[in-house]
């Protein structure tokens, strides 16, 4: 278990980019019968998701969602001291995407880069990183950047591509007076609920290849539900056993939106009003590692919220791992939504 209290630190900054394509779960008539739709809706309850055109991957939309965070911010580039870029949808096999963002934005040699290959618990743990790196040395200001895409696949069958949509984030962390706590586990026992299981040198891809269909991701509902409503609820006791105070104390409680029907059932287990759960998978699905900035967000879009955010946060999923986080950010730092089919067209794609 990774504990800590960070005292000089604070979230300055969220931005958050979806694809301009939406698909809406009742466009599904055509592959599935409307009664087992409506039972998916009602039980994970997504409505609606954006997801990328062919050429549109997580890190365009990163990088949209940086560009017109820092032009919010007024920073100087050569400012930016670390870029992370965490997702499971990346550029490239190598080199890492986070150096394909760092030439894209024009950063500097004394900015380090680095990704983190990490699904829906991915935002604690890269603020958990972010806040690591202002604890020692030079570092002053970390672009975190965070997203997932998929949506694309054309080989996924409806049952594959109802659930999850595509986003990307940004997010800036820089050294401040803000307090920033945090709980962080993992259980490697469970590392084959969500798994891609071929296309690596485990198991390498044989010929003949298809690529869509051979990389994709298999998930155990089952398990992943009941490690979900099991460990969070105990994580969140733990975290106010450790650093006191209670869920009211928060102005929302941003999970990620993996499943609305597990959302509800952890939120009656923690006594979360209902109130302060915002829900938005509903109209983005799950996405991922950007589903808790988005949620943000999505708050201060659609709902009269105070100038100043106390927030608590949890993200859960792939590994295992999962975590709980606080922080406050201002509302004038969490910029609207934005809708993008930008792509790199100048992206390298082999002699």
């Amino acid at each position: 278990m990774a504990i800590a209290t960070f005292n000089n630190v604070q979230v300055s900054g969220i931005a958050s980019a979806v694809p301009q394509n939406v698909r809406y779960i009742m466009d599904f008539k055509g592959e599935l019968e409307e009664a087992e739709i409506k039972k998916f809706t009602k039980t994970t309850g997504v409505e609606k998701y954006h997801y990328t055109s062919e050429k549109q991957t997580t890190s365009d939309l990163c990088y949209v969602a940086a560009e017109k965070l820092i032009a919010h911010k007024q920073i100087e580039k050569d400012s930016i001291d670390a870029i992370i870029f965490l997702s499971q949808s990346p550029d490239y096999i190598m080199p890492a995407t986070s150096h394909v963002l760092h030439k894209r934005l024009g950063l500097t040699q004394n900015c380090i880069a680095f990704d983190v290959n990490l699904g829906c618990s991915g935002y604690v743990y890269g603020l958990y990183l972010a806040a690591t790196l202002l604890q020692k040395g030079s570092i002053k200001r970390v672009l975190f950047l965070a997203g997932d895409t998929g949506g694309y696949n054309p080989e996924l069958k409806a049952k594959d591509k109802m659930l999850f949509g595509d986003a990307g984030t940004a997010t800036l962390i820089e050294a401040g007076q803000d307090e920033i706590q945090c709980l962080l586990k993992s259980d490697g026992a469970g590392y084959g609920a969500i798994i891609s299981p071929k296309g690596s040198h485990r198991n390498p891809i044989k010929e003949p290849l298809n690529y869509f269909e051979d990389i994709k991701g298999e998930m155990h509902g089952d398990q992943v539900f009941e490690f979900t409503i099991s460990e969070i609820p105990k994580a969140f006791k733990e975290f106010f056993e450790i650093y006191g105070g209670e869920i009211n104390d928060y102005d929302y409680c941003v999970f990620h939106q993996a499943n609305r029907f597990m959302l509800k059932h952890i939120a009656k287990k923690i006594k979360l009003p209902t109130e302060k759960m915002p829900i938005s998978i509903d109209r983005y699905g799950n996405t991922s590692s950007a589903s808790i900035p988005l949620g943000i967000a999505d708050i201060c879009e659609t709902q009269e919220v105070p100038e100043r955010l106390k927030l608590i946060t949890s993200g859960f999923g792939i590994g295992l791992s999962w975590g709980v986080m606080n922080f406050e950010v201002n509302k004038s730092d969490v910029l609207p939504i934005i809708y993008t089919d930008a792509y790199y067209k100048e992206a390298y794609s082999g002699q």
